[in-house]
Protein backbone atom coordinates (compact mmCIF):
# COMPACT_ATOMS: atom_id res chain seq x y z
CA UNK A 1 0.00 0.00 0.00
CA UNK A 2 2.82 2.39 0.92
CA UNK A 3 4.66 1.62 -2.32
CA UNK A 4 1.46 2.11 -4.30
CA UNK A 5 0.90 5.53 -2.75
CA UNK A 6 4.54 6.44 -3.38
CA UNK A 7 4.19 5.51 -7.06
CA UNK A 8 0.92 7.40 -7.32
CA UNK A 9 2.03 10.62 -5.62
CA UNK A 10 5.77 10.95 -6.27
CA UNK A 11 6.53 9.31 -9.62
CA UNK A 12 5.52 10.01 -13.25
CA UNK A 13 4.60 6.61 -14.71
CA UNK A 14 1.57 6.94 -16.99
CA UNK A 15 -0.42 9.84 -18.40
CA UNK A 16 -3.43 9.26 -16.13
CA UNK A 17 -1.31 8.77 -13.03
CA UNK A 18 0.87 11.80 -13.80
CA UNK A 19 -2.12 14.09 -14.31
CA UNK A 20 -3.76 12.71 -11.15
CA UNK A 21 -0.54 13.24 -9.17
CA UNK A 22 -0.29 16.80 -10.43
CA UNK A 23 -3.93 17.48 -9.57
CA UNK A 24 -3.49 16.05 -6.09
CA UNK A 25 -0.45 18.14 -5.23
CA UNK A 26 -1.74 21.34 -6.77
CA UNK A 27 -5.01 20.82 -4.90
CA UNK A 28 -3.13 20.29 -1.65
CA UNK A 29 -0.99 23.35 -2.24
CA UNK A 30 -3.27 25.84 -3.96
CA UNK A 31 -6.76 24.85 -2.91
CA UNK A 32 -6.05 23.35 0.48
CA UNK A 33 -3.86 26.17 1.70
CA UNK A 34 -6.06 28.90 0.23
CA UNK A 35 -9.11 27.42 1.89
CA UNK A 36 -7.05 27.59 5.08
CA UNK A 37 -6.14 31.20 4.24
CA UNK A 38 -9.82 31.98 3.65
CA UNK A 39 -10.25 31.95 7.43
CA UNK A 40 -8.05 35.03 7.75
CA UNK A 41 -9.92 36.76 4.92
CA UNK A 42 -13.24 36.12 6.65
CA UNK A 43 -11.82 37.21 10.00
CA UNK A 44 -10.29 40.35 8.46
CA UNK A 45 -13.54 41.31 6.73
CA UNK A 46 -15.37 41.00 10.04
CA UNK A 47 -12.91 42.87 12.26
CA UNK A 48 -12.00 45.58 9.75
CA UNK A 49 -15.53 46.37 8.61
CA UNK A 50 -16.66 47.04 5.05
CA UNK A 51 -14.86 50.41 4.66
CA UNK A 52 -11.42 49.39 5.99
CA UNK A 53 -11.61 46.01 4.26
CA UNK A 54 -12.53 47.92 1.11
CA UNK A 55 -9.27 49.90 1.42
CA UNK A 56 -7.26 46.66 1.65
CA UNK A 57 -9.11 45.14 -1.31
CA UNK A 58 -8.62 48.29 -3.34
CA UNK A 59 -4.86 48.26 -2.67
CA UNK A 60 -4.65 44.60 -3.68
CA UNK A 61 -6.62 45.31 -6.85
CA UNK A 62 -4.50 48.33 -7.73
CA UNK A 63 -1.29 46.38 -7.12
CA UNK A 64 -2.75 43.49 -9.08
CA UNK A 65 -3.43 45.83 -11.97
CA UNK A 66 0.23 46.85 -12.07
CA UNK A 67 1.42 43.23 -11.97
CA UNK A 68 0.55 43.15 -15.66
CA UNK A 69 4.03 44.66 -16.17
CA UNK A 70 5.82 42.14 -13.94
CA UNK A 71 5.64 39.01 -16.05
CA UNK A 72 4.66 39.65 -19.71
CA UNK A 73 4.14 35.92 -20.23
CA UNK A 74 7.65 34.69 -19.39
CA UNK A 75 6.68 32.30 -16.56
CA UNK A 76 4.09 30.23 -18.50
CA UNK A 77 6.58 30.16 -21.36
CA UNK A 78 9.22 28.83 -18.94
CA UNK A 79 6.86 26.00 -17.95
CA UNK A 80 6.21 25.11 -21.59
CA UNK A 81 9.87 25.17 -22.65
CA UNK A 82 11.06 23.19 -19.61
CA UNK A 83 8.42 20.52 -20.38
CA UNK A 84 9.26 20.43 -24.09
CA UNK A 85 13.07 20.82 -23.85
CA UNK A 86 14.28 19.43 -20.51
CA UNK A 87 17.94 19.51 -21.63
CA UNK A 88 17.74 23.29 -22.08
CA UNK A 89 15.89 23.92 -18.80
CA UNK A 90 18.86 25.52 -16.93
CA UNK A 91 19.43 28.00 -19.76
CA UNK A 92 15.77 28.97 -19.93
CA UNK A 93 15.59 29.34 -16.15
CA UNK A 94 18.68 31.58 -15.96
CA UNK A 95 17.62 33.77 -18.88
CA UNK A 96 14.04 34.06 -17.63
CA UNK A 97 15.32 34.94 -14.14
CA UNK A 98 17.10 38.08 -15.35
CA UNK A 99 14.16 39.14 -17.49
CA UNK A 100 11.93 38.69 -14.45
CA UNK A 101 14.22 40.75 -12.20
CA UNK A 102 14.15 43.66 -14.65
CA UNK A 103 10.36 43.48 -14.91
CA UNK A 104 9.87 43.37 -11.13
CA UNK A 105 12.08 46.41 -10.54
CA UNK A 106 10.17 48.33 -13.22
CA UNK A 107 6.81 47.29 -11.75
CA UNK A 108 7.81 48.24 -8.19
CA UNK A 109 8.77 51.72 -9.37
CA UNK A 110 5.39 52.09 -11.09
CA UNK A 111 3.48 51.00 -7.98
CA UNK A 112 5.36 53.35 -5.66
CA UNK A 113 5.47 56.45 -7.85
CA UNK A 114 2.63 56.13 -10.40
CA UNK A 115 -0.11 54.08 -8.71
CA UNK A 116 -0.97 56.81 -6.16
CA UNK A 117 -2.25 58.99 -9.00
CA UNK A 118 -4.80 56.29 -9.90
CA UNK A 119 -6.33 56.19 -6.41
CA UNK A 120 -9.12 58.39 -5.14
CA UNK A 121 -9.11 56.54 -1.82
CA UNK A 122 -6.54 58.44 0.25
CA UNK A 123 -6.04 55.71 2.86
CA UNK A 124 -4.81 53.36 0.15
CA UNK A 125 -1.85 55.50 -0.93
CA UNK A 126 0.23 54.94 2.21
CA UNK A 127 0.03 51.16 1.77
CA UNK A 128 1.23 51.01 -1.84
CA UNK A 129 4.99 50.69 -1.07
CA UNK A 130 4.23 47.49 0.84
CA UNK A 131 2.17 46.29 -2.12
CA UNK A 132 5.21 46.86 -4.38
CA UNK A 133 7.31 44.60 -2.16
CA UNK A 134 4.55 41.99 -2.23
CA UNK A 135 4.61 42.00 -6.04
CA UNK A 136 8.38 41.38 -6.05
CA UNK A 137 8.13 38.42 -3.68
CA UNK A 138 5.18 36.93 -5.56
CA UNK A 139 6.99 37.35 -8.87
CA UNK A 140 10.08 35.47 -7.75
CA UNK A 141 8.00 32.74 -6.15
CA UNK A 142 6.05 32.44 -9.41
CA UNK A 143 9.33 31.82 -11.24
CA UNK A 144 10.12 28.85 -8.99
CA UNK A 145 6.64 27.34 -9.30
CA UNK A 146 6.75 27.72 -13.10
CA UNK A 147 9.94 25.63 -13.12
CA UNK A 148 8.37 23.01 -10.84
CA UNK A 149 5.41 22.72 -13.21
CA UNK A 150 7.62 22.27 -16.24
CA UNK A 151 9.39 19.43 -14.44
CA UNK A 152 5.99 18.07 -13.31
CA UNK A 153 7.14 18.32 -9.68
CA UNK A 154 3.90 19.76 -8.37
CA UNK A 155 4.62 18.33 -4.93
CA UNK A 156 7.37 20.95 -4.55
CA UNK A 157 5.08 23.70 -5.79
CA UNK A 158 2.47 22.56 -3.27
CA UNK A 159 5.02 22.82 -0.47
CA UNK A 160 5.96 26.41 -1.38
CA UNK A 161 2.36 27.58 -1.82
CA UNK A 162 1.19 25.88 1.37
CA UNK A 163 4.00 27.44 3.38
CA UNK A 164 3.09 30.90 2.06
CA UNK A 165 -0.62 30.64 2.76
CA UNK A 166 -0.31 28.99 6.15
CA UNK A 167 2.11 31.74 7.21
CA UNK A 168 -0.36 34.40 6.03
CA UNK A 169 -3.11 32.81 8.07
CA UNK A 170 -1.17 32.27 11.29
CA UNK A 171 0.52 35.68 11.36
CA UNK A 172 -2.65 37.34 10.08
CA UNK A 173 -4.64 36.29 13.12
CA UNK A 174 -1.85 37.35 15.45
CA UNK A 175 -1.23 40.76 13.89
CA UNK A 176 -4.92 41.61 13.39
CA UNK A 177 -5.62 40.69 17.01
CA UNK A 178 -3.22 43.39 18.21
CA UNK A 179 -3.69 45.93 15.40
CA UNK A 180 -6.60 45.60 13.01
CA UNK A 181 -6.07 47.76 9.93
CA UNK A 182 -5.66 47.48 6.18
CA UNK A 183 -1.97 48.37 6.55
CA UNK A 184 -1.15 45.64 9.06
CA UNK A 185 -2.97 43.04 6.96
CA UNK A 186 -0.94 44.09 3.90
CA UNK A 187 2.31 43.82 5.88
CA UNK A 188 1.30 40.29 6.90
CA UNK A 189 0.91 39.38 3.23
CA UNK A 190 4.35 40.82 2.44
CA UNK A 191 6.16 38.91 5.19
CA UNK A 192 4.43 35.65 4.32
CA UNK A 193 5.13 36.04 0.60
CA UNK A 194 8.78 36.63 1.47
CA UNK A 195 8.88 33.40 3.49
CA UNK A 196 7.36 31.40 0.64
CA UNK A 197 9.79 32.91 -1.85
CA UNK A 198 12.76 32.07 0.36
CA UNK A 199 11.62 28.44 0.56
CA UNK A 200 11.31 28.24 -3.24
CA UNK A 201 14.82 29.67 -3.67
CA UNK A 202 16.24 27.16 -1.17
CA UNK A 203 14.64 24.21 -3.01
CA UNK A 204 15.98 25.47 -6.36
CA UNK A 205 19.32 26.67 -4.99
CA UNK A 206 21.24 24.72 -7.65
CA UNK A 207 19.32 26.48 -10.41
CA UNK A 208 19.80 29.89 -8.79
CA UNK A 209 23.54 29.26 -8.49
CA UNK A 210 23.65 28.96 -12.29
CA UNK A 211 21.81 32.17 -13.18
CA UNK A 212 25.10 33.81 -14.17
CA UNK A 213 26.84 30.86 -15.80
CA UNK A 214 23.82 29.62 -17.77
CA UNK A 215 22.46 32.99 -18.86
CA UNK A 216 22.26 33.20 -22.65
CA UNK A 217 21.70 36.66 -24.01
CA UNK A 218 20.61 35.20 -27.36
CA UNK A 219 17.72 33.51 -25.56
CA UNK A 220 16.35 36.83 -24.30
CA UNK A 221 14.98 38.13 -27.64
CA UNK A 222 13.68 34.63 -28.42
CA UNK A 223 11.82 34.47 -25.09
CA UNK A 224 10.43 37.98 -25.45
CA UNK A 225 9.35 37.40 -29.05
CA UNK A 226 7.48 34.24 -28.10
CA UNK A 227 6.11 35.69 -24.86
CA UNK A 228 4.63 38.96 -26.13
CA UNK A 229 1.30 37.42 -27.24
CA UNK A 230 1.07 35.73 -23.83
CA UNK A 231 1.90 39.11 -22.31
CA UNK A 232 -1.00 40.79 -24.08
CA UNK A 233 -3.34 38.06 -22.92
CA UNK A 234 -2.03 38.26 -19.35
CA UNK A 235 -2.17 42.05 -19.29
CA UNK A 236 -5.75 42.17 -20.46
CA UNK A 237 -6.64 39.21 -18.25
CA UNK A 238 -5.37 41.07 -15.17
CA UNK A 239 -7.05 44.20 -16.45
CA UNK A 240 -10.40 42.40 -16.76
CA UNK A 241 -9.99 40.84 -13.32
CA UNK A 242 -9.21 44.11 -11.51
CA UNK A 243 -10.98 46.81 -13.49
CA UNK A 244 -14.36 46.36 -11.77
CA UNK A 245 -12.80 47.01 -8.33
CA UNK A 246 -10.83 49.99 -9.63
CA UNK A 247 -13.85 51.54 -11.32
CA UNK A 248 -15.99 50.90 -8.25
CA UNK A 249 -13.37 52.75 -6.20
CA UNK A 250 -13.49 55.62 -8.68
CA UNK A 251 -17.28 55.95 -9.02
CA UNK A 252 -18.50 54.73 -5.61
CA UNK A 253 -17.28 54.38 -2.00
CA UNK A 254 -14.71 52.24 -0.19
CA UNK A 255 -17.58 50.48 1.62
CA UNK A 256 -19.07 49.36 -1.70
CA UNK A 257 -15.65 48.08 -2.73
CA UNK A 258 -15.68 46.06 0.49
CA UNK A 259 -19.14 44.64 -0.21
CA UNK A 260 -18.19 43.67 -3.72
CA UNK A 261 -14.82 42.22 -2.70
CA UNK A 262 -16.15 39.63 -0.26
CA UNK A 263 -18.31 38.00 -2.92
CA UNK A 264 -15.54 38.32 -5.48
CA UNK A 265 -13.08 36.66 -3.08
CA UNK A 266 -15.32 33.63 -2.69
CA UNK A 267 -15.77 33.29 -6.45
CA UNK A 268 -12.07 33.80 -7.17
CA UNK A 269 -11.23 31.07 -4.67
CA UNK A 270 -13.27 28.72 -6.85
CA UNK A 271 -11.18 29.72 -9.89
CA UNK A 272 -8.33 27.74 -8.33
CA UNK A 273 -10.07 24.49 -9.26
CA UNK A 274 -9.74 24.80 -13.06
CA UNK A 275 -6.30 26.38 -12.67
CA UNK A 276 -5.16 23.27 -10.82
CA UNK A 277 -6.55 20.98 -13.51
CA UNK A 278 -5.21 23.10 -16.38
CA UNK A 279 -1.74 23.32 -14.80
CA UNK A 280 -1.72 19.57 -14.28
CA UNK A 281 -2.71 18.88 -17.88
CA UNK A 282 -0.47 21.48 -19.50
CA UNK A 283 2.92 19.68 -19.46
CA UNK A 284 1.27 16.48 -20.79
CA UNK A 285 -0.67 18.44 -23.41
CA UNK A 286 2.51 20.24 -24.49
CA UNK A 287 4.25 16.89 -24.99
CA UNK A 288 1.39 15.58 -27.14
CA UNK A 289 1.43 18.71 -29.26
CA UNK A 290 5.22 18.55 -29.54
CA UNK A 291 4.84 14.95 -30.77
CA UNK A 292 2.18 16.18 -33.25
CA UNK A 293 -0.28 13.71 -31.75
CA UNK A 294 -3.46 15.72 -32.24
CA UNK A 295 -5.78 12.84 -31.37
CA UNK A 296 -4.31 12.43 -27.90
CA UNK A 297 -4.33 16.19 -27.38
CA UNK A 298 -7.99 16.35 -28.41
CA UNK A 299 -8.95 13.41 -26.17
CA UNK A 300 -7.14 14.93 -23.19
CA UNK A 301 -8.89 18.27 -23.81
CA UNK A 302 -12.33 16.65 -23.93
CA UNK A 303 -11.73 14.83 -20.67
CA UNK A 304 -10.53 18.06 -19.09
CA UNK A 305 -13.58 20.00 -20.30
CA UNK A 306 -15.93 17.32 -18.98
CA UNK A 307 -14.19 17.49 -15.61
CA UNK A 308 -14.36 21.28 -15.26
CA UNK A 309 -18.05 21.37 -16.17
CA UNK A 310 -18.70 18.52 -13.74
CA UNK A 311 -17.44 20.93 -11.06
CA UNK A 312 -18.59 24.29 -12.45
CA UNK A 313 -22.28 23.59 -13.13
CA UNK A 314 -23.17 22.48 -9.57
CA UNK A 315 -21.08 25.33 -8.09
CA UNK A 316 -22.97 27.95 -10.12
CA UNK A 317 -26.33 26.36 -9.30
CA UNK A 318 -25.59 26.08 -5.59
CA UNK A 319 -24.17 29.61 -5.47
CA UNK A 320 -27.37 31.11 -6.83
CA UNK A 321 -29.65 29.07 -4.56
CA UNK A 322 -27.59 29.49 -1.39
CA UNK A 323 -26.00 32.89 -2.07
CA UNK A 324 -27.54 34.73 0.86
CA UNK A 325 -26.92 31.89 3.29
CA UNK A 326 -23.27 31.63 2.20
CA UNK A 327 -22.56 35.36 2.60
CA UNK A 328 -24.36 35.57 5.96
CA UNK A 329 -22.54 32.49 7.28
CA UNK A 330 -19.08 33.64 6.17
CA UNK A 331 -19.14 37.40 6.69
CA UNK A 332 -22.17 38.22 8.81
CA UNK A 333 -25.22 40.40 8.31
CA UNK A 334 -23.13 43.55 7.73
CA UNK A 335 -22.27 42.22 4.27
CA UNK A 336 -25.83 41.37 3.17
CA UNK A 337 -25.65 44.09 0.44
CA UNK A 338 -23.09 41.89 -1.34
CA UNK A 339 -25.49 38.99 -1.93
CA UNK A 340 -26.93 40.08 -5.29
CA UNK A 341 -23.51 40.81 -6.74
CA UNK A 342 -22.24 37.43 -5.53
CA UNK A 343 -25.18 35.60 -7.12
CA UNK A 344 -24.35 37.26 -10.44
CA UNK A 345 -20.58 36.75 -10.18
CA UNK A 346 -20.98 33.04 -9.48
CA UNK A 347 -22.02 32.59 -13.13
CA UNK A 348 -18.45 33.40 -14.15
CA UNK A 349 -17.40 29.91 -13.03
CA UNK A 350 -19.27 28.58 -16.09
CA UNK A 351 -16.99 30.76 -18.22
CA UNK A 352 -13.66 30.82 -16.36
CA UNK A 353 -13.49 27.08 -15.66
CA UNK A 354 -13.43 25.95 -19.33
CA UNK A 355 -11.55 29.11 -20.37
CA UNK A 356 -8.54 28.12 -18.25
CA UNK A 357 -8.17 24.88 -20.19
CA UNK A 358 -8.83 26.60 -23.50
CA UNK A 359 -6.09 29.16 -22.89
CA UNK A 360 -3.53 26.42 -22.22
CA UNK A 361 -4.77 24.47 -25.24
CA UNK A 362 -4.12 27.44 -27.50
CA UNK A 363 -0.74 28.11 -25.86
CA UNK A 364 0.35 24.48 -26.29
CA UNK A 365 -0.22 24.86 -30.05
CA UNK A 366 1.78 28.13 -30.01
CA UNK A 367 -1.23 30.02 -31.39
CA UNK A 368 -1.34 32.62 -28.63
CA UNK A 369 -0.86 35.45 -31.12
CA UNK A 370 -4.39 34.87 -32.35
CA UNK A 371 -5.76 35.58 -28.87
CA UNK A 372 -4.72 39.24 -28.92
CA UNK A 373 -7.78 40.60 -30.81
CA UNK A 374 -10.14 38.61 -28.59
CA UNK A 375 -8.57 39.89 -25.38
CA UNK A 376 -8.68 43.47 -26.64
CA UNK A 377 -12.39 43.11 -27.43
CA UNK A 378 -13.07 41.58 -24.00
CA UNK A 379 -11.21 44.32 -22.14
CA UNK A 380 -12.91 47.09 -24.10
CA UNK A 381 -16.33 45.58 -23.42
CA UNK A 382 -15.53 45.33 -19.71
CA UNK A 383 -14.59 49.02 -19.46
CA UNK A 384 -17.63 50.14 -21.44
CA UNK A 385 -20.05 47.95 -19.48
CA UNK A 386 -18.58 49.06 -16.14
CA UNK A 387 -18.71 52.74 -17.13
CA UNK A 388 -22.40 52.47 -18.00
CA UNK A 389 -23.53 50.12 -15.22
CA UNK A 390 -21.53 51.07 -12.10
CA UNK A 391 -22.73 54.69 -11.66
CA UNK A 392 -26.45 53.80 -11.56
CA UNK A 393 -26.32 50.23 -10.20
CA UNK A 394 -23.14 50.04 -8.09
CA UNK A 395 -21.87 46.56 -7.26
CA UNK A 396 -24.71 44.82 -9.13
CA UNK A 397 -23.73 46.78 -12.23
CA UNK A 398 -20.07 45.80 -11.78
CA UNK A 399 -20.97 42.12 -11.46
CA UNK A 400 -23.22 42.25 -14.52
CA UNK A 401 -20.49 43.97 -16.53
CA UNK A 402 -17.97 41.32 -15.52
CA UNK A 403 -20.19 38.41 -16.54
CA UNK A 404 -21.16 40.04 -19.85
CA UNK A 405 -17.60 40.92 -20.85
CA UNK A 406 -16.32 37.46 -19.92
CA UNK A 407 -19.07 35.81 -21.95
CA UNK A 408 -18.00 37.71 -25.07
CA UNK A 409 -14.29 37.20 -24.50
CA UNK A 410 -14.34 33.49 -23.73
CA UNK A 411 -16.81 32.69 -26.51
CA UNK A 412 -14.31 34.11 -29.01
CA UNK A 413 -11.47 32.06 -27.49
CA UNK A 414 -13.55 28.88 -27.51
CA UNK A 415 -14.23 29.34 -31.21
CA UNK A 416 -10.51 29.83 -31.87
CA UNK A 417 -9.52 26.69 -29.92
CA UNK A 418 -11.98 24.54 -31.88
CA UNK A 419 -10.48 25.81 -35.14
CA UNK A 420 -6.98 24.81 -34.05
CA UNK A 421 -7.88 21.19 -33.19
CA UNK A 422 -11.60 20.57 -32.85
CA UNK A 423 -12.92 18.99 -29.68
CA UNK A 424 -16.42 18.24 -28.36
CA UNK A 425 -18.00 19.22 -25.07
CA UNK A 426 -21.81 19.01 -25.13
CA UNK A 427 -21.85 15.24 -25.61
CA UNK A 428 -20.20 14.88 -22.18
CA UNK A 429 -22.75 17.01 -20.28
CA UNK A 430 -26.23 15.33 -20.22
CA UNK A 431 -25.56 13.17 -17.14
CA UNK A 432 -23.94 16.10 -15.34
CA UNK A 433 -26.92 18.37 -16.04
CA UNK A 434 -29.39 15.69 -14.90
CA UNK A 435 -27.50 15.26 -11.62
CA UNK A 436 -27.38 19.04 -11.08
CA UNK A 437 -31.15 19.37 -11.54
CA UNK A 438 -31.79 16.78 -8.84
CA UNK A 439 -29.19 18.39 -6.58
CA UNK A 440 -30.68 21.86 -7.11
CA UNK A 441 -34.16 20.71 -6.11
CA UNK A 442 -32.89 19.23 -2.86
CA UNK A 443 -30.68 22.24 -2.13
CA UNK A 444 -33.56 24.67 -2.67
CA UNK A 445 -35.88 22.61 -0.44
CA UNK A 446 -33.32 22.34 2.36
CA UNK A 447 -32.71 26.08 2.18
CA UNK A 448 -36.43 26.78 2.47
CA UNK A 449 -36.52 24.70 5.63
CA UNK A 450 -33.61 26.85 6.93
CA UNK A 451 -31.19 23.94 7.22
CA UNK A 452 -27.67 25.11 8.13
CA UNK A 453 -25.83 26.09 4.95
CA UNK A 454 -22.85 23.79 5.61
CA UNK A 455 -25.16 20.83 6.20
CA UNK A 456 -27.05 21.79 3.05
CA UNK A 457 -23.85 21.91 1.00
CA UNK A 458 -22.69 18.52 2.28
CA UNK A 459 -26.05 16.85 1.61
CA UNK A 460 -26.38 18.47 -1.82
CA UNK A 461 -22.85 17.44 -2.81
CA UNK A 462 -23.53 13.88 -1.68
CA UNK A 463 -26.74 13.74 -3.71
CA UNK A 464 -24.95 15.12 -6.79
CA UNK A 465 -22.08 12.65 -6.60
CA UNK A 466 -24.48 9.80 -5.87
CA UNK A 467 -26.55 10.57 -8.97
CA UNK A 468 -23.38 10.76 -11.09
CA UNK A 469 -22.32 7.37 -9.74
CA UNK A 470 -25.70 5.81 -10.49
CA UNK A 471 -25.64 7.27 -14.01
CA UNK A 472 -22.10 5.87 -14.48
CA UNK A 473 -20.68 9.21 -15.54
CA UNK A 474 -17.34 8.65 -17.33
CA UNK A 475 -15.22 11.07 -15.29
CA UNK A 476 -16.27 9.42 -12.02
CA UNK A 477 -15.46 6.01 -13.48
CA UNK A 478 -12.00 7.18 -14.56
CA UNK A 479 -11.23 8.38 -11.04
CA UNK A 480 -12.22 4.94 -9.74
CA UNK A 481 -10.01 3.24 -12.30
CA UNK A 482 -7.02 5.27 -11.18
CA UNK A 483 -6.91 3.44 -7.86
CA UNK A 484 -7.10 -0.04 -9.32
CA UNK A 485 -4.00 -2.13 -9.28
CA UNK A 486 -3.51 -2.21 -13.03
CA UNK A 487 -0.42 -0.01 -13.29
CA UNK A 488 -0.34 -0.21 -17.06
CA UNK A 489 -3.67 1.59 -17.54
CA UNK A 490 -3.27 4.91 -19.33
CA UNK A 491 -5.57 7.82 -19.85
CA UNK A 492 -5.38 8.14 -23.62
Amino acid sequence: MVNRLKELLFENRTVRQTVAKNVFWLSAGELGSRVFRAFIIIYAARVLGAAEYGVFSYVMALAGFFTLFSDIGVTPLLTREVAKKPDEAPYYFASTFWIKIALLVFTAILVIFVAPYFSRIEAAKAILPFAALLICFDGLRGLTTAFFRGKEKMELEALVIAATNVTITVFGFIILYFSASAKTLTITYVLSAGAGTLLGVIILKEQFKKVFAFFKKELVPRILKTAWPIAIISIIGVFMLQIDILMLGYFRSAAEVGYYSVGQRVVQLLYLLPMILASSFFPVLSRFVGQQNNEKAKSLMERGMATVFLIAIPLATGGVILGRSIIDFLFGGEYSPSVSAFQILIFTVLLIFPATLIGNYILAYDKQKKLAPNTAIGALCNVIFNAFLIPPFGIVGAATATVSANLIYHSLNWRLAKKINNFYTLRHLPKIIAAVIVMGIFSFALNKFEINVIVNLIISAGIYLGILYLLKENTVNEIKELFKKNKNTILI
